[in-house]
Parts: C-alpha cells; sequence; structure tokens
C-alpha cells in the first residue's frame, strides 16, 4: 500500500511537471502582427526537413523536455518542430535566433473555455468536433476548432472569449 502511494505521489508530479514544461514563454521581440506575417510566410513558402542549429535545438529541449517524435523543417528563416508530449501532438515555430512564436497543442474538445465550445455549437449546432486547437503566438491565445457533419467541414478561430476571427467552409 505504500509503495502504491509512493507511486500515486510520483506519477502526480510527473504530470505536473510536463504540464509546465508545455507552456514556455512566447517571445517578445516582435509584435502579434509581425509574428503573424511570418507564419504566412513560412507556411506558404516550400519547407525542407532539416537538422536544426544546435543552440535552437538546445532551446527546444529547454522549452519542452518532456518532447518526444521530434521533426524539424525550415522555410524562410522561421524553423518549425512538430513533436508529441504524452498523448498531445504539439508544433513549435522558431525565428533563427531561437525566439519562440508560435506554440500549436492539439486539445480535446472537452478542454476548451465554455464560451469558445458555445460559439462553435451555436454556428453549428449539428456537427460534431473534429480537430481542436489551442494555439499561442506573441500576447494572444486562439483556438482553431475544426467541426464536421458527413462530408462537410467547419473550420473556426476563435478568441477565448468565443468571438470568431475567422471562418472557412470545406465540401
Amino acid at each position: 500500500m505504500k509503495n502504491l502511494k509512493v507511486l500515486t505521489v510520483a506519477a502526480s508530479l510527473l504530470v505536473v511537471q510536463t504540464l509546465a514544461a508545455q507552456n514556455p514563454a512566447i517571445s517578445t521581440v516582435y509584435s502579434d502582427s509581425e509574428i503573424v506575417q511570418m507564419v504566412e510566410q513560412f507556411r506558404s513558402a516550400k519547407s525542407r526537413d532539416v537538422k536544426p542549429p544546435s543552440e535552437l535545438k538546445q532551446k527546444f529541449r529547454s522549452d519542452f523536455p518532456y518532447a518526444f517524435l521530434v521533426e524539424w523543417e525550415t522555410a524562410n528563416g522561421i524553423y518549425a518542430v512538430e513533436f508529441k508530449i504524452g498523448f498531445r501532438d504539439f508544433e513549435a515555430l522558431y525565428d533563427s535566433n531561437g525566439n519562440l512564436l508560435v506554440v500549436v497543442e492539439g486539445i480535446r474538445s472537452s478542454a476548451l473555455p465554455a464560451e469558445v465550445k458555445n460559439a462553435a455549437q451555436a454556428k453549428y449546432p449539428k456537427y460534431r468536433f473534429d480537430d481542436v486547437y489551442k494555439i499561442r503566438r506573441g500576447t494572444e491565445t486562439i483556438f482553431k476548432v475544426e467541426m464536421e457533419r458527413a462530408k462537410m467541414e467547419a473550420t473556426l478561430f476563435l478568441k477565448p472569449d468565443g468571438v470568431a476571427l475567422e471562418e472557412r467552409f470545406h465540401y
């Protein structure tokens, strides 16, 4: 019984450490609009797989010490790294100086703020939640909510208060 208590405490500490490790500070070197522009340029360019510079790799390991299945790519001076922590998917974007620009975390719909979940369900009441992401960039946090019904998919970008920033609809 004593071993079970020790194991439970150890597992709880690991969960707390893991959760803390996935929220490193986003750099304040750039404005929110500059980060959006940098990300758009990165996404529109053809990226290539890359082995990152050792300084950048060290910064990433410091920011996300529990990351595994790590894959890097680069374009337009931005380094994107996809990885897992626990059962969650992540993507982080860094500039070439190691400044963390964006963190995208795959989350469950049950982890959405109530305002975001309610706004998405109100907009598409007959749709079900598909993929949900928490995106931290610059000084803001937004949520990307993908909802589907049959072969139709709606993608919403929402502020934490449920206000829609962008909406896309796909057949």
